[in-house]
């Protein structure tokens, strides 16, 4: 057998195997994944595998989902912009103000566990907590996400410098420019 011939073998053995693999990992069933319960509490070891911040949102995000008798992920999506977060409002048959509620209340909450956890303290806390009350809620979701990479106080502050027009008690009016006056 010449050359020409192996190769194309050697692809179809190596496409049938690849078909295995994916079906001994359950790859034949076409049911999508079942979208977890976000009033079950999630697993510790999950959140902390993430950054803090990251963690604090995705549990803000599931103590609103859960008030709200939603997905996590559905609203994530309603939290994209305005239009998006009033279409989801409209649909729930509540206010955009509702929303913003469970969210701001999720928020809260998932500063309280961290700060009880030990995971934050001092300025992240009171930071964290400046944004529960008064950030819009969108915004302020998007950048804690972003900073599972950077678990500092710098790069939550460097964060919040990207939220526009935000006035927190204390520290008045945010911008790039003051952030600095923030720093220890």
């Amino acid at each position: 057998m010449g050359d020409r011939n192996r190769a194309p073998l050697i692809a179809l053995a190596a496409s049938i195997g690849l078909i295995a693999v994916y079906v001994a990992f359950g790859g034949g069933s076409y049911t999508p994944a079942a979208t977890a319960d976000p009033c079950e509490l999630r697993d510790a070891a999950v959140l902390e595998e993430r950054g803090v911040f990251e963690g604090i949102a995705l549990s803000a995000l599931d103590g609103a989902a859960c008030e709200l008798h939603v997905s996590r992920e559905e609203l994530t999506l309603a939290l994209a912009d305005e239009q998006a977060t009033e279409d989801f409002a409209a649909a729930q048959g509540i206010d955009s103000d509702a929303v913003d509620d469970a969210v701001r209340a999720g928020l809260e909450r998932a500063v309280d566990d961290a700060a009880a956890a030990g995971r934050i303290d001092g300025l992240e806390e009171t930071i964290l907590r400046q944004i529960a009350r008064y950030a819009p809620v969108g915004p302020a979701i998007d950048g804690l996400q972003a900073l599972s990479d950077d678990d500092s106080v710098q790069g939550l502050i460097e964060q919040i410098g990207g939220l526009t027009d935000v006035e927190v008690p204390g520290f008045g009016d945010i911008d790039t420019s003051d952030l600095d006056q923030l720093l220890p």
